[in-house]
């Protein structure tokens, strides 16, 4: 009992609700998300802190607080900046640039209700702890634990610049809050790591051959136009299909055509998994890209394949074999148009098979 509750509050304050392994798989599309948003809220920050600087010169209730509407507005057009330029680059940073948002508004929150107007009450941090982490999506642990050091720097600064009774009240209240944000973040931000979990799912499901686990046409097609544009006359484009694949249904079974097409798919991901967009376009034929691969290092790559195949895929029959006939063809010389490029290594497969097959050649 004491286990399964000690890993429930693992799940739900370090990976918010969801596995340790679904949170690492979509961390991608977390700093998305956060991506997304980061831009806009700097942007207002940006905003109300010029408007307030601005107002400073025509108030004497808040002329005093200058300084602090400078250093804020200055962190806030810095992450706008960042959010806008290196974030876009370096997506990991996007979370520490959100942080230094927060700092700057909750620091903000926190002076203006001490320092700044001791006399106010605490309403502006409050606010701030309860709507502030609903913008970000991330460990629950890691903003828990945030918001708790603010609270504890307005508590400390509270208590040397209000009077006894209203820094008890404020302090009691922002508590409250605290826990009010703290239990509508964790519930909400299980909300959203659950629709981006499933989101996940569904575009996996959409964009996976369900025989072999390779990407299917639509979704590899897409992925090496968008690689093309990216990395222009670096890659290369390989069709295959194996060899007499038809004689080897009609003798053993499509069953048994499957576990081939499934062995097959294990030895490209293999050889080419870790550096390439592996696809099964449909029937015994596949289409893998490599966005950055020279000539040699290519040959070398496709001769592993062709022993991995023969080492892995025994036929009952000693005279019938499972060989793959391979075509390629190289972007730096036939353009970085999917269709061109697709064609020039499907005419090189067909050669190759008109060659004699079990080979590969490049156009």
């Amino acid at each position: 009992m004491a286990k399964k509750l000690g890993e429930s509050i693992l799940k739900y304050f370090v990976y918010g609700g969801i596995t340790e392994e679904e949170y690492n798989a979509n961390k991608d599309a977390i700093m998305q998300r956060n991506m997304e948003t980061l831009p806009a809220a700097s942007a207002v920050t940006s905003l109300m802190f010029a408007g307030l600087l601005l107002s400073s010169f025509f108030s004497n209730s808040i002329g005093k607080s200058q300084s602090y509407y400078v250093i804020m507005l200055i962190l806030s057009v810095f992450v706008l900046i960042m959010s806008l330029t290196v974030v876009k680059m370096k997506p990991p940073i996007v979370i520490f640039m959100w942080y230094l948002l927060f700092l700057a508004f909750g620091l903000y929150g926190i002076f203006l209700n001490t320092l700044i107007r001791p006399e106010l009450s605490a309403t502006t941090i409050c606010v701030f702890v309860v709507a502030g982490p609903l913008l970000i999506i991330d460990r629950p642990v890691r903003i828990i634990g945030f918001m708790m050091g603010l609270s504890a720097l307005f508590v400390v600064c509270a208590v040397n610049a209000k009077t006894q009774y209203l820094a008890f009240a404020d302090s009691v209240n922002l508590i409250c809050c605290l826990l009010m944000g703290i239990t509508i973040y964790i519930t909400l931000n299980r909300v959203r790591l659950r629709e981006i979990v499933q989101a996940s799912q569904l575009r996996y499901e959409r964009d996976t051959d369900r025989l072999t686990g390779l990407l299917n046409k639509a979704a590899a097609e897409e992925i090496i136009r968008r690689q093309l544009k990216s990395l222009p006359g670096k890659g290369a484009l390989i069709v295959m299909d194996i060899d007499d694949f038809k004689t080897i249904n009609d003798t053993y079974g499509h069953a048994y055509g499957d576990v081939i097409l499934n062995i097959t798919a294990g030895c490209i991901i293999s050889v080419f998994g870790e550096i390439g967009t592996c696809s099964r376009f449909g029937g015994d034929e596949f289409v893998i890209y490599l966005p950055e691969i020279s000539e040699p290092d290519l040959s070398a790559m496709l001769d592993s394949l062709k022993e991995n195949l023969k080492s892995g895929i025994v036929l009952p029959s000693q005279d019938m074999h499972v060989n793959v006939s391979v075509g390629a063809a190289f972007s730096m010389r036939h353009g970085n148009n999917y269709r061109d490029l697709f064609q020039s290594a499907d005419t090189a497969l067909y050669a190759a098979k008109k060659a004699g097959k079990n080979r590969y050649m490049i156009y």
